[in-house]
């Protein structure tokens, strides 16, 4: 439902710049996205070709390391704004230029599946194009890449698209993947004022704000004493092009709208908005209906080139028979239709949300709305179930014209953290956190896919915890696969699945989220990880453990121990926290004011003392340290911390927290894909990605 010409506004998108490993499509979708929106394409390698000759030859003449330097080089010379910068495979390898990177724009990592890399270089034409990287040839240079690189893509880049390669021909181009995560979804901003003026000053700004796929809806319903002139003065304002961009509406009262005037002067608005080169005309379903689509026919006869979107909206509920509705509508041959229902839960939502399925899959995109807080999953995700329109969102600053709209930067903000990273056509797996960019989860889990040669996504999903709710409804409607789950979300996140099993309902938190029967069913593999790293070192049963700490880590460590048969004590600065850790678990809770005279076979750090500003600091004293044997701080990086390094000075087992990361990730895949884990693959990717950082 793109307008005909289509160019972004200027200043509210970043420059695009792409990273990815060679073959995966990257040059292609420049290519492609550059000429679409027309902006500027700067292709890194075609600079070198331009100053040196064919790449070949130039590495052949005077070797990788002084091509690295070109390329360093060319990336330094790059600026401007409106540019789609294509750069090289490996020029993530100089760590100088990953900042550079991404200081010119936002970072794209275009990615596709192994077996695809393999076969596009195994083509004559791609060897003769680009000399092979030093010990590959074609059958081990895609897996040898991703292994070295994928940990510095990743560090570089915001967000990643993937390019073809899984078989699904609805599936779009990674140029147009491309379009949608830089710019969002397609939206409709609503522009709604009482003057001419405030609604002139409105427009302007949606205009804006507007990607290239963005429309404008006008409201001339909020309008006073709106006349065919007013119309004529607001139109007046745009350019031919934004035109185009319009959405005229005129709501009727039972449309819940503001238009309580006569019906015949309400058409002869809409007719001066086509008359003035508006793109789109809102026609209500039900009146043109009652004219067997007269009023259709006549805004055409009026503009013969104007598009007609019938609309129907219902603010009480979601009629019964939805799903017949687009077959009904479409018998005033209307160039789109658009659906706005009241979603009293889940199950409204994704009716609606399978409707925009069937009729996008049928050829006929339509625009489906959810109204009410039960449909603001579907107002972020609706465009890639193939809606015409995402949803209608007012700019920045301007008011609400339905139940649950949220602005058009709230909903780009959201497609951008969350709901474009769901719409991977491989299965989508991932981390919710607040922050999550920290996470050592998605090096981990892609080394374990690639080992078990499983193509899927396993992607950060930056959350906040205002949006924790959505983006579970959007993950049940987008079939993700499965979840860990971090800070701050473990106990958040529980009133949004669907079911758990004993023991998050013991701890009271989950970490893991597998899809279950259509649902989300959450379990918890903290304890399990915890109590695999400690029986690494010593046999559990009938030791004594001191835990500091009365948290979320606190209490899964203390159910998995107890359930060893360990007695353990719990202390904590909080001393009724700890004796409520102690309580739900049959544990002894003692007074933190004695930790330096604590002492056991275990002791077990679950605060956050030991890593970020707290780094150089110990949350227990040498003294308590040495009362004990083993020592375990579940802190994951820095891998030693102050408390271990203690401990190993004297002599003591140490346990890093960074085992029971990667033993509880390892049961979060054996749960999801019930194969047994890759622990040491696993772990070895974990330190790769944090050395990389």
């Amino acid at each position: 439902m793109a307008p005909r010409a289509s160019r972004p506004a200027d200043a509210s998108f970043p420059n695009i710049v792409l990273v990815g490993s060679r073959a995966s499509g990257k040059s292609r979708a420049a290519r492609r996205l550059a000429e679409a929106i027309g902006w500027t394409r700067i292709s890194i390698d075609e600079g070198i070709e331009a100053r040196c000759g064919p790449i070949p030859a130039f590495v052949a003449r005077v070797g990788w390391d002084r091509f690295r330097e070109m390329e360093s080089y060319l990336l330094g010379e790059i600026s401007g704004s409106r540019l789609v910068v294509d750069c090289g495979g490996g020029i993530v390898e100089r760590p100088a230029n990953i900042p550079a990177l991404r200081a010119l724009g936002t970072v794209y990592w275009v990615r596709a599946p192994v077996r695809v890399l393999e076969e596009r270089l195994a083509r004559p034409e791609h060897r003769a194009r680009r000399p092979p990287l030093p010990g590959t040839d074609p059958t081990t240079e895609a897996p040898a890449m991703l292994r070295r690189r994928a940990p510095l893509y990743r560090e570089a880049a915001d967000l990643d698209v993937w390019s073809g390669g899984f078989g699904s021909p609805a599936r779009s181009e990674a140029a147009d993947e491309l379009r949608r995560a830089h710019f969002g979804p397609p939206l409709a901003l609503t522009v709604a004022a009482s003057t001419v003026k405030a609604l002139g000053v409105g427009l302007r700004q949606a205009l804006g704000e507007c990607g290239p796929d963005d429309l404008v809806e006008i409201r001339l319903d909020h309008l006073e004493a709106a006349t065919p002139g007013r119309v004529g003065e607001v139109l007046a304002r745009c350019s031919e092009g934004e035109r185009e961009r319009l959405i005229v509406t005129a709501r009727r009262l039972e449309e819940g709208g503001r238009y309580a005037g006569d019906e015949e002067d309400r058409i002869a608005l809409l007719e001066a908005a086509a008359r003035l080169g508006a793109g789109w005309i809102d026609l209500e379903f039900e009146a043109d209906r009652q004219g067997r689509g007269a009023l259709t026919r006549r805004i055409r006869k009026a503009a013969p080139g104007v598009r007609i979107l019938s609309s129907l909206h219902d603010f009480e509920r979601v009629p019964p028979a939805l799903e017949d509705l687009p077959k009904q509508m479409a018998v005033t041959r209307p160039d789109r239709i658009k659906i706005a229902v009241a979603a009293a839960g889940r199950q409204d939502a994704s009716r609606l949300h399978q409707l925009i399925r069937r009729t996008a899959a049928a050829g006929s995109p339509m625009i489906g709305i959810a109204m009410g807080e039960a449909g603001s999953a579907l107002r972020t995700v609706a465009a890639d179930a193939g809606a015409a329109i995402s949803t209608y969102a007012p700019p920045a600053g301007l008011p609400a014209v339905a139940p649950g709209q949220l602005t058009a930067s709230r909903i780009r903000a959201r497609y951008r953290r969350w709901g474009r990273r769901l719409a991977a056509p491989a299965p989508v797996y991932g981390v919710i956190g607040h922050p999550v960019g920290h996470s050592l989860s998605p090096p981990m889990h892609e080394a374990a896919f690639a080992h078990h040669g499983i193509e899927a996504a396993y992607l950060p999903f930056p959350v906040p915890p205002e949006e924790l709710a959505a983006f579970l409804e959007a993950a049940r409607l987008t079939e993700a696969a499965g979840f860990n789950v971090t800070i701050p979300h473990k106990k958040a996140v529980l009133p949004g699945l669907d079911e758990v099993d004993e023991d998050v309902r013991r701890i009271g938190a989950a970490n893991t989220i597998a899809r279950v029967n259509g649902g989300l069913r959450g379990r918890n593999t903290d304890w399990s990880g915890a109590v695999r790293a400690l029986e690494e070192a010593l046999r559990l049963s009938g030791c004594r453990a001191t835990v500091i700490g009365a948290g979320g880590a606190a209490r899964a460590v203390t159910y998995g121990l107890t359930r060893r048969g360990v007695d353990v004590a719990v202390l904590a600065r909080d001393d009724r926290k700890a004796a409520a850790v102690a309580k739900a678990f049959g544990a002894t809770v003692r007074p933190f004011s004695g930790l330096d005279r604590a002492a056991g076979d275990i002791l077990i750090n679950t605060t956050p003392v030991g890593m970020g500003p707290l780094a150089d600091r110990s949350p227990v004293p040498e003294r308590t340290v040495a009362g004990h044997g083993v020592v375990f701080d579940l802190i994951p990086h820095p891998e030693r911390t102050r408390l271990l390094a203690t401990a190993a000075a004297l002599g003591k087992t140490i346990v890093p927290g960074l085992r029971m990361l990667v033993l509880q990730a390892a049961a979060a895949f054996e749960i999801w894909t019930g194969r047994a884990a890759p622990v040491d693959r696993m772990e070895e990717a974990a330190r790769m990605a944090a050395r990389a950082r």
